[in-house]
């Protein structure tokens, strides 16, 4: 602003003032209303009246051994008084959640990070530091308390090593946050270098092969019992997906634009995303990539996706969705094929599983069948093949399967 034009405004004000349009004791009580507000906001500590009818919350106290004390007064108005007068005299308090929601909201606003990974981290949150943690001041923090949280946590939750990455992503992210903006002095880096967890410290998750995966004879029923029907848009999703190992997401965002007849691939680019809209409830929509950058990739059809596709084009030749309700015309979520899926595992009396379990399936097929890892990654989607033997890979034949291979590997 130049010289010119900042004096003018203080002729306007001074106009102003001077002639009542405005009540300058007036502004300044609104100006302290609205901070007291705000440092109420950013308090820490919840504000609760007990059964004896007064009002209690905590202030910060270093000299205790949780870090803080307890403060009552009668009237909930005169405990205001006493949270609004210490954050004037100490300053603005950083707790490890208001500085979450700081590092949080900057991923968001710059695109770093998508609306269901925020609510996604949202929710991790609030899982892991849900014991009053996460109210306190991030500057009180130090790497052995800091410790001592993470190793407590993972006992008592129970966690395993891949819940437990998600805690540390966001520690990771929110401890960053801080050291740059001087909230606290802790090298999150450093710190993670030098922390050593026992691989014992984690809850190891036994994982029951019959719930991960359909059987082989399992999937030719499905598919004697699809083909054996009035064909129907969603069955033939479902379909697609025991052919091809699609993630439902990736399956429910399809067009036919993304089918390239001539090398019989489909240009997998999309996946449907959920996430909390403003009004708290949840929003169901496609957004223009893929889960990761290894997801974006040209699928090969085998020939029984092929006659598929020719099949789904036939029902639903003009929809800007491959798949969409015969009726409504609407896209079919990830939620409808899984909710199909259900009906066919009753109709055919087999355990319900979900879609991402044919994903496995197929993963687990592939792997089976002696195809080229090469392959295997391009089709899944996914950066390495060690990817798809830890996470997609069990055994899906029968004992009586299994036993033929063994006698066939006797020596004598």
């Amino acid at each position: 602003m130049n010289n010119l034009q900042y004096g003018q405004d203080n002729e306007i004000l001074q106009f102003i003032i001077n002639n009542g349009i405005i009540d300058i004791n007036d502004v300044q009580n609104s100006m302290e209303v609205m901070k007291r507000e705000e440092l109420l906001k950013k308090h820490p500590y919840k504000i609760w009246q007990g059964k004896d009818g007064k009002w209690y919350t905590y202030l910060p106290d270093d000299s205790k051994k949780d870090g803080r004390r307890l403060v009552k007064r009668t009237e909930e108005n005169e405990l205001g008084k006493v949270v609004v007068e210490y954050w004037k005299k100490f300053g603005e308090v950083h707790t490890l959640k208001s500085t979450f929601y700081e590092w949080a909201d900057e991923k968001l606003r710059y695109g770093e990070i998508e609306k269901n990974t925020y609510d996604r981290y949202e929710t991790d949150f609030h899982r892991f530091f849900n014991n009053g943690f996460e109210n306190t001041n991030i500057k009180n923090i130090t790497e052995d308390t800091l410790e001592d949280f993470i190793k407590s946590t993972i006992n008592r939750k129970q966690l395993t090593s891949k819940a437990y990455s998600g805690m540390r992503t966001l520690i990771i992210g929110i401890f960053k946050y801080a050291k740059k903006h001087k909230y606290s002095d802790i090298s999150i880096h450093t710190f993670f270098g030098d922390l050593n967890l026992s691989k014992k410290i984690f809850t190891k998750k036994v994982k029951c092969a019959e719930k991960e995966v359909f059987t082989e004879c399992e999937i030719k029923s499905m598919v004697n019992y699809i083909n054996g029907r009035e064909m129907k848009i969603r069955e033939l999703g479902i379909l697609l997906a025991i052919y091809t190992g699609m993630r439902p997401g990736e399956l429910s965002a399809l067009k036919p634009s993304d089918i390239r007849k001539n090398d019989r691939t489909i240009h997998v680019q999309r996946s449907e995303v959920k996430y909390k809209g403003d009004d708290g409830k949840t929003v169901i929509g496609v957004k223009d990539f893929p889960k990761s950058d290894a997801g974006d990739r040209y699928l090969l059809l085998n020939d029984k996706a092929y006659e598929t596709i020719k099949r789904i084009l036939r029902l639903n030749p003009f929809g800007e969705y491959l798949f969409q309700d015969e009726k409504t015309h609407k896209r079919i979520t990830e939620n409808g094929f899984n909710h199909k899926l259900s009906r066919i595992c009753v109709a055919i009396n087999i355990p319900i599983r979900t879609m991402h379990k044919l994903r496995k399936t197929y993963g687990t097929t592939l792997i089976d069948r002696g195809v080229n890892d090469s392959i295997i990654t391009e089709q899944m989607g996914h950066a390495d093949i060690k990817t798809t033997r830890q996470y997609y890979y069990y055994s899906n034949q029968s004992n009586s399967e299994k036993l033929e291979q063994l006698n066939r590997a006797c020596i004598v």
